[in-house]
């Protein structure tokens, strides 16, 4: 820069920079047990071209950490890849007639070259993308593992069924009903699937939940998801026989206290005793209608948004296993086949849905609980459906018995009786991991006449994806069914004639363990090495940043794999993620209707609302395409330079908080860069000019650094950059003004700035470093420690002071100058005694050591010799 001031063209600067770093290699992490790891990744990203904002702030907090640790010395892996696999690219190949490689393709050259464009230090040589054979193959090799353990299987069940997307969707993927990918209502079909057994992993999954670094609401996500019950099992015997046999009822119950309050037993109309007890009745029709509408509703319908609850009797009786009474038997709309055994032991005393039921179809209310020990079972509504003590028990070995006492007594006497059981349920289900797409890893299966479902040789992988598949509008359903050189094989066990399996895998499988293969993304004979990945996996993914949305797909999915990844010895980790960082929305304003609470597309702005025809305000909501509110990373970064707009992101508010868009917080912040441009350009201008300044601005220098480390480690990176980018040119500012003008201590104020600005505004600094002379490119340079001096505290002190006093006669003229007809031009400060800044600073000394002022302070004061002056007693106490 020399001593004229430094035209800042960011173009120039960053992309020679950028080049600087990839040949030098200086983001290269290599796998060495003798350094310190730090593991920093993002949740990869699905490429749908350009950049938009949100990636931008995700990535810059990830980049911002990575390059904070490489300076804090560590061996740092921060790599990228594209979750490339799903159904946008096909929906995009059947619009321009082409094929989901070529759109995924294209689409990451774009999203790439934004990603270089703004320095992210990403080691590429680790680059994957999921949709790649070199990437799926071991996706197939790790199901074919899985299925080996025991952990794969296929089983008809009903499954949430997207019609838009012609696929089925997991329950993690149905949101109020609707597909999370399409946003329509979803249905119920059965069809046989392919499901990876989760709930083998239920307890662990929870349990662990204590013992990682997850945000408080992502963990509460998670257990409620898992949703881990512990009850009892009941087996209700049904009255006579059915089709020509006995049967029982089984019911899971978290109360087996109010066991002898239950006056009917309710089935789902989908269980399999239904039919067998209404055929040939007059209840049959009734059943039948019922089973026909719960049909058209899904599993959330029925669970969480039912207007109705409603049922039909089935005509016959069940028996109380502990008293011998007999209960009508019902189905019910809100009971559902694949929750705990599809049937519900109903307690109107106790239980506000059974006693809303009981009412409306007339059965007996039976309180079996009381608030107060000694009381008596009173109906009531609402109900109580507290922990009580028991009454009304038809044995009265259990009245009495309150809460967990009681709950234990009625299962040991269910076990004696051999009439049930204690038990744990779960809300988990197993994932159901079929998809009818194409754009998705092949499931390695195989279908055989003779031998049935065979997995492909594992010598045989990839089973890849026909690039010739044709994508249409007018063809509907999964190309794969149709396509005869992928479906017609033989079979690995027998060799004859046979047929691949035509389902695809969840995309959320591939993205399930893609952090373990960036730990070994070149390794060709295995999915990663042993050694490697528990090298990077060390505690997990040292931080790992994304959005809240994944709380219970992604994050859930990762944690099981990596469990059962470790059970098949390919990893010694237990838990993939040591730090979760969920970074808050972007938010951009958009056209609203406060009467209708609902969003609209930018190009609505001065309009009406078109479902009230009230007129349109205005609110800050997330940006997406859908309302148009979206800002163009490269539009900006042309116009200010990636370095603005990384400073606007991270100081814009701390990576967990939401943060608003601002055209005029952007250029803020570029005027701000300009200026600590500017500080840099003038300190190279200074002569060897010592003053009394110079050991305030190093004392100023010390302090940022060490706020700015403290910041930068607990990830609150609005401090850190308060401290690295505004404290510091505030408080060069606040030198010059003060009169410092030195060469040798404004170049150790710079060469101590540099090293602080780059994290997040990389390019200026390497600029700045290599002006100063810096060793070596600053982005493998390792910070030295911030250092102590034991004179800052004082010297910091007096400068605070002087400037409370500046402050102060600041403001005393504004309130002078109101009551004044001539100018102020001067101030009188009237400063205290000697006597009594020996006094102050004799008591501050006393402080330290513990003195009791209540018990002795008036006779210390008396011993002073001041003491002795009569006029100054008072003043002195007073002091």
């Amino acid at each position: 820069m020399g001593n004229e001031r430094m035209a800042y063209d960011s173009a120039e600067i960053e992309t020679r920079w950028q080049a600087r770093w990839r040949d030098a290699g200086v983001f290269d992490a290599d796998f060495d047990p003798s350094r310190p790891k730090f593991y920093c990744l993002e949740m990869f990203p699905y490429p749908s071209g350009n950049m938009h904002m949100g990636h931008v702030r995700n990535y810059s907090i990830g980049d911002a950490m990575a390059r904070f640790q490489r300076l804090m010395g560590m061996n740092v892996l921060y790599p990228m890849g594209y979750d490339s696999f799903g159904m946008p690219a096909e929906n995009a190949a059947k619009k321009e007639g082409g094929h989901p490689h070529t759109v995924t393709e294209r689409n990451i050259s774009m999203i790439r070259a934004d990603q270089e464009r703004m320095g992210y230090s990403y080691d590429w040589r680790r680059t994957l993308t999921t949709s790649t054979p070199e990437y799926y193959r071991w996706n197939q090799e790790i199901f074919i593992r899985f299925n080996e353990a025991g952990l794969v299987e296929r089983r008809t069940a009903p499954v949430n069924w997207c019609e838009d997307c012609d696929t089925v969707l997991a329950n993690e993927q149905v949101k109020n009903n609707r597909c999370w990918r399409c946003g329509l209502e979803v249905v119920q079909k059965d069809m046989a699937q392919w499901f990876l057994k989760m709930t083998d992993y239920a307890d662990e999954l929870l349990d662990e939940l204590d013992n990682i670094e997850f945000p408080e609401n992502v963990k509460a996500m998670q257990r409620n998801w898992i949703g881990r019950s512990s009850g009892a099992h009941i087996d209700f015997p049904v009255v006579g026989e059915v089709a020509g046999a006995d049967a029982v009822i089984g019911a899971f119950t978290t109360r087996p206290d109010t066991i002898f309050g239950v006056t009917f037993v309710t089935l789902s109309p989908e269980h399999p005793l239904c039919e067998d007890l209404v055929a040939g009745t007059e209840f049959e029709a009734g059943w039948r209608e019922l089973a026909d509408e719960c049909a058209k509703l899904s599993e959330f319908e029925r669970i969480n948004m039912l207007k109705e609850k409603k049922g039909v009797p089935l005509g016959r009786f069940a028996i109380n296993p502990l008293n011998g009474e007999e209960v009508p038997i019902y189905a019910g709309n809100f009971v559902v086949a694949s929750y705990g055994t599809g049937a519900v032991m109903a307690v109107p005393g106790h239980d506000q849905r059974d006693y809303d039921f009981a009412k409306k179809y007339g059965i007996p209310v039976l309180p079996v609980l009381t608030r107060n020990e000694g009381g008596e079972g009173i109906e009531e509504d609402p109900v109580f459906d507290g922990l009580g003590w028991m009454v009304n028990s038809s044995r009265s070995e259990f009245d009495g018995l309150f809460g967990e006492a009681a709950k234990s007594a009625v299962i040991a006497a269910l076990e004696a009786e051999g009439s049930g059981h204690g038990t744990i349920q779960y809300r988990l289900r197993d994932w159901l991991l079929s998809r009818q797409r194409f754009w998705g890893t092949p499931i390695p299966m195989v279908h055989c006449a003779d031998c049935g479902v065979v997995p492909v040789a594992i010598s045989d992988l990839p089973v890849t994806l026909p690039l010739d598949a044709v994508f249409s509008w007018e063809e509907s359903g999964n190309p794969l069914a149709s396509h005869s050189e992928f479906l017609n094989t033989t079979c690995p066990k027998c060799g004859q004639a046979a047929q691949r399996e035509t389902d695809t895998m969840d995309t959320f499988y591939d993205s399930s363990w893609y952090f373990m293969r960036f730990a070994d993304a070149s390794n060709d004979s295995a999915a990663f090495d042993k050694a490697t990945a528990d090298y990077w996996m060390d505690g997990g993914v040292d931080l790992y940043i994304g959005g809240i949305e994944h709380a219970v797909m992604h994050l859930l999915y990762a944690r099981f794999f990596t469990k059962a990844m470790r059970d098949l010895g390919m990893n010694s980790v237990s838990e993939p993620f040591g730090r979760l960082v969920c970074q808050g929305m972007l938010n951009a304003p958009a056209p609203f209707c406060a009467d209708c609470n609902t969003e609209y597309h930018v190009d609505h702005f001065g309009g009406d609302c078109q479902t009230c025809g009230a007129g349109l305000g205005s609110r800050s909501v997330k940006m997406g395409k859908s309302l148009g509110n979206t800002v163009s990373p490269g539009l900006m970064v042309e116009k200010y330079g990636a370095d603005t707009i990384r400073l606007f992101i991270l100081f814009g508010a701390n990576p967990e908080a939401g943060m608003d868009w601002s055209d005029t917080a952007v250029e803020a912040n570029h005027k701000h860069l300009l200026g600590i441009i500017e500080a840099f350009s003038v300190a190279s201008s200074l002569a060897d000019s010592p003053t009394s300044m110079d050991g305030w601005l190093l004392a100023r220098l010390r302090v940022n650094q060490a706020r700015w480390l403290a910041a930068m480690t607990a990830v609150s990176l609005r401090e850190a950059v308060m401290a690295s980018h505004f404290e510091m040119l505030a408080d060069w500012q606040w030198y010059l003004r003060r009169g410092g003008a030195d060469r040798a201590t404004a170049r150790l104020f710079m060469a101590g700035w540099a090293p602080i600005l780059a994290p997040a505004t990389p390019h200026i600094a390497e600029e700045f470093w290599s002006d100063l002379g810096g060793a070596g490119i600053l982005a493998s340079h390792v910070f030295g420690d911030v250092g102590e001096n034991a004179s800052d505290v004082a010297i910091l002190a007096r400068e605070a002071y002087l400037r409370d006093v500046i402050d102060s006669g600041r403001n005393i003229r504004v309130l002078a100058e109101r009551h004044s007809d001539a100018p102020i031009t001067q101030a009188v400060i009237q400063t205290a005694a000697a006597w009594k800044s020996e006094l102050a600073r004799e008591a501050v000394g006393l402080a330290a050591a513990d003195f009791d002022f209540r018990a002795e302070g008036q006779n210390h004061l008396k011993s002073l010799p001041i003491f002795e002056n009569e006029a100054l007693r008072g003043e002195i106490f007073q002091t």
